[in-house]
């Protein structure tokens, strides 16, 4: 046996067909894979929609008495799946024929590598494509086929993880974390009202924990950089080609309250200022609870330099701190993920700065971090980074409507 596909489901009896179809109708002969659907003690009739695939001799069933989790489940059919490379599908999920193909091929010529990973498309309940994503960019837990020996030597998933148990195997193994990115979208990813990202664990309780595990494995000498981080968001009131465009609403909120939101969200920001000569960019700021800071008239016209603006805040601050992030107000998907991931971007390599960059690897402005000692430098450092995000730019209503479409 080759490959194992291990389906893990928890009550999504509704989506079970389409999943388990697509990866009984691999283009991969149906001999050298199998499909192990875990069953994780789900109260619908999902047990009764996987027993209409037994007839299929690579298809078997294995029920959970009692609810594990996903991270739990998974180790179960790692362990007792049969193939040298295993690949995990959500049950609410589906793949594109050739998945397993490619991805197993992919393995074959790199042996040494931990797994292979394939790009997805985020598709609405009813199976709308809605959007392509990179998963170098953002990665989920399912679409990466492991190779099992060398999986089993890191033990698996951690099965006290129930959510983000991917992150945590990341996290864990680090530097030795080798996947290689395959861009095609052979994965798709249902978007519907019973993710579980859009649980409060997901979100907060087990994002804090891989959070502390990053920390830990820095090994930071000076772990006081980490008391004094404050993101400083320049955000005047002018603008050429969309009117008022940081507070221009974006599903139902203006820009730069999208922003606001992600950098409270960051666990590694201490304090948020909004630097505006805009009496209503201020009160939206001060409705958001975070610092402004009034900026002076000569900074605040389209020519300006967003670093004079950063100086200007900087220079007003009594503590200054040891790490300032300037964040774009005109980007209103940006994430807590995104700021933390720069941040520890800039930690872990001990760099002077680091950049967001586009999908084209083109610096989009939206996120730059920098150590306090680079905020006045005119020249260029060597030690500077990249972060590659999917975080837009806005412009222009064109540029809206586009986000719109892909921003679920």
């Amino acid at each position: 046996m080759l490959v194992s596909i291990i389906i893990t489901n928890h009550n999504y009896s509704k989506f079970i067909h389409r999943c388990v179809r697509s990866c009984l109708f691999q283009n991969f002969p149906s001999e050298n894979y199998e499909v192990i659907f875990i069953d994780d003690a789900s109260t619908d009739n999902s047990i009764s929609e996987a027993r209409k695939f037994l007839n299929f001799e690579n298809f078997r069933i294995i029920s959970n008495k009692k609810n594990l989790g996903v991270a739990k489940s998974s180790n179960i059919g790692f362990k007792s799946s049969k193939g040298k490379y295993v690949v995990r599908v959500d049950a609410d999920d589906y793949i594109n024929k050739e998945f397993v193909r490619i991805l197993y091929q992919s393995l074959v010529m790199n042996p040494k590598n931990l797994g292979s990973a394939c790009d997805y498309f985020l598709v609405s309940e009813k199976e709308q494509k809605i959007k392509y994503v990179s998963s170098y960019i953002k990665p989920i837990s399912c679409g990466v086929m492991y190779n099992k020996y060398i999986l089993s030597k890191y033990n698996f998933y951690n099965p006290k993880f129930r959510h983000r148990e991917e992150e945590e195997l990341r996290t864990r193994i680090g530097e030795n974390y080798t996947i290689k990115n395959i861009n095609l979208p052979l994965y798709r990813y249902r978007i519907h009202g019973s993710n579980k990202t859009e649980t409060n664990e997901y979100k907060k309780t087990f994002k804090e924990k891989i959070h502390k595990m990053k920390i830990k494995n820095l090994n930071l000498k000076n772990k006081k950089i980490l008391n004094n981080i404050v993101a400083i968001i320049p955000a005047r009131g002018g603008s050429k080609r969309l009117k008022n465009k940081n507070v221009y609403k974006v599903k139902g909120k203006p820009m730069i309250e999208w922003v606001l939101n992600a950098a409270k969200n960051s666990y590694f920001i201490n304090d948020i200022y909004v630097s505006s000569e805009n009496k209503n960019i201020l009160k939206i700021s001060k409705k958001n609870k975070v610092k402004v800071i009034k900026r002076p008239k000569n900074l605040a016209d389209s020519l300006t330099p967003k670093i004079d603006v950063i100086r200007d805040s900087y220079s007003r601050l009594k503590n200054k701190p040891s790490i300032v992030l300037s964040l774009q107000a005109n980007s209103p998907n940006m994430t807590g993920d995104d700021i933390d991931n720069a941040i520890y971007h800039l930690l872990k390599y001990d760099l002077s700065e680091v950049m967001s960059v586009d999908e084209n690897n083109v610096s989009n402005g939206a996120i730059r971090v920098m150590k306090k000692e680079m905020v006045f430098y005119n020249g260029l450092s060597v030690y500077n980074g990249f972060i590659k995000t999917a975080i837009a730019d806005i412009h222009t209503k064109n540029d809206v409507i586009k986000l719109l479409k892909t921003w679920k």
